[in-house]
């Protein structure tokens, strides 16, 4: 019985159209050939399921390493000593780049999960309620930190009324006599960084003021809204 070449059976796996009118015919009524059409299927699956692994990003060196030392591999590759086989499956070399795309998959999820950002951890967050002369203003805050001791502080909120004044975020101390300015903002969120020495058990209320263009850097006394972190 003459079988299914194996570029044929490899271009099935991949759901490319063929000119063996006679592949199909065959596939159905030889199981050594349905067998191998498998196991291409499987190594293509395995490739093409890392398409949704999302944006890869070049490794680092040591990523490389990592993976060497975890599958025990040589840092300088040896030569392989070279085995006669017999000449009968005339598909393994197809095999063996199946397998290797199943295996440049594998590397490349593993490398992508390795050198993937790590989140930032919630430390606070506070409702921002509003003052008098601002009633129907609403915002939150969240403060986070990152794997290097950054520490943000995210603000979003809506101030209905704001005219021509711009708007300040501050963090200010429990009893209202120290405050710190973290910065402006340009639309109705933003994302400020926190001075490394400010301490928020004591800076722990979140402001955000209306500021008027008038060159004074100082607070308004006009605050929209505050809120303690918690």
């Amino acid at each position: 019985m003459r079988h299914v070449d194996p570029d044929t059976l490899a271009l099935l796996a991949l759901g490319e159209k063929v000119a063996d009118s006679d592949a199909p015919e065959h596939l159905a009524q030889c199981d050594e050939c349905s067998a191998e059409l498998t196991h291409f299927s499987r190594a293509v699956s395995a490739g093409r399921s890392t398409l949704d692994a999302g944006e890869l990003v070049e490794p680092a060196p040591r990523v490389w390493t990592r993976i060497s030392d975890e599958l025990g591999l040589a840092a300088e590759p040896q030569p392989a000593p070279v085995i006669e086989l017999a000449p009968r499956r005339r598909w393994v070399p197809v095999v063996g780049i199946a397998a290797s795309v199943a295996l440049v998959a594998s590397v490349g999820l593993t490398a992508w999960g390795i050198t993937r950002p790590t989140p930032a951890i919630v430390l606070a967050s506070a409702t921002l309620d509003s003052f008098p002369n601002w009633p129907d203003a609403t915002g939150k805050a969240v403060v986070e930190e990152s794997t290097d001791g950054t520490r943000v502080v995210q603000v979003s909120f809506d101030a209905p009324g704001l005219g021509d004044e711009y708007t300040e975020v501050w963090l200010i101390s429990s009893d209202a006599t120290r405050l710190v300015s973290l910065g402006t903002v340009a639309g109705s969120r933003g994302t400020l960084t926190i001075p490394a020495g400010v301490d928020l058990s004591i800076y722990d209320l979140v402001d955000v003021s209306a500021e008027p263009y008038d060159g004074d850097p100082a607070h308004s006394g006009d605050s929209i809204l505050r809120g303690r972190l918690a």
